[in-house]
């Protein structure tokens, strides 16, 4: 894995889920009644050219940019632009969907993989248009508000519109760290091409590993890596003190825990550790607190 950007984040609240970050202007527009390309069809190389003409007008940098908890309401805020970035995969909308298509139906694993990018743009598309729905609602007066008599003065947010697009989202950014990372490895574009689909499976290992996690928390869903126990001390005088006085934990990827049997043993537990990333739900423990 390459080397990931570690920063702080800046968060700020409110459900609408969308502000600023990606604009419009890169985008293409698609003629008036022109057709998607396919040449090539499914041969893994046009396929990767295909792609690689599409990655200048693709959004650098992609919803969300930032994400923030509320801790009183389970709840949060997610930066970024969705009507941006829905006007952008507006345009590009038919080749990705064409792209997708073709490798799909060709063989090979660099043809999976970038079926599996264009699948994971067209995810975030459909996912940038319930958020772009959401951020149009009406809000004008601030949410909670009332008149002088305690009537609400509010309007509801689209929390299920929120929800659905920030589930999108989710599966088109796995979908892209999957595909990108498998171009990484494979290498098959030209060095221009390939330098940024480097850049793209980087930055996918970012959002994974520090976005991701805020995510499923906002979501209320169950977190991307778990602490489990690998080892207890026993005790000498059973009855008499404790069985268990201390206990070494370490944190590993909660799917691939799954894949393992949902058990660490003395056979897998290096293993597990040293493929789950480094991510913001598995922090380094401070010294002593295993004392």
């Amino acid at each position: 894995m390459g080397s990931r950007r570690r920063g702080v984040l800046a968060l700020t609240a409110g459900a609408t889920a969308v502000v600023a970050a990606l604009g419009v202007g890169g985008a293409v527009a698609q003629q008036d009644g022109e057709e998607p390309a396919t040449t090539g069809g499914g041969d893994p190389t046009a396929l990767v050219e295909r792609l690689g003409e599409l990655e200048p007008q693709l959004p650098d940098p992609i919803l969300p940019t930032a994400v923030t908890v509320d801790d009183d309401q389970t709840w949060g805020d997610v930066q970024g632009d969705a009507a941006g970035l829905q006007a952008v995969l507006d345009t590009l909308e038919p080749d990705l969907r064409s792209l997708f298509i073709d490798g799909d139906e060709a063989d090979g694993e660099v043809a999976d993989a970038v079926s599996t990018v264009a699948r994971g743009w067209l995810d975030l598309w459909q996912g940038a248009g319930y958020l772009a729905d959401a951020d149009s609602h009406d809000l004008a007066f601030p949410i909670d508000a009332s008149d002088a008599d305690g009537v609400a003065t509010d309007a509801d947010e689209l929390r299920g519109s929120i929800e659905a697009g920030l589930e999108l989202i989710l599966q088109g950014r796995a979908r892209l760290l999957e595909g990108y990372t498998v171009l990484r490895e494979t290498g098959p574009a030209e060095p221009n091409v390939q330098a940024g689909f480097d850049a793209r499976a980087a930055a996918e290992e970012d959002f994974d590993a520090d976005l991701r996690p805020q995510l499923k928390v906002m979501l209320s869903q169950r977190s991307t890596s778990v602490w489990v126990a690998v080892e207890r001390f026993d005790t000498d005088l059973p009855g008499v003190e404790p069985r268990a006085k201390a206990v070494q934990i370490v944190c590993v990827d909660r799917e691939l825990l799954r894949e393992a049997g949902g058990v660490v043993t003395e056979d897998n537990v290096a293993e597990l550790v040293a493929a789950t990333p480094e991510r913001a739900d598995c922090p380094d423990l401070p010294d002593g607190v295993l004392d």
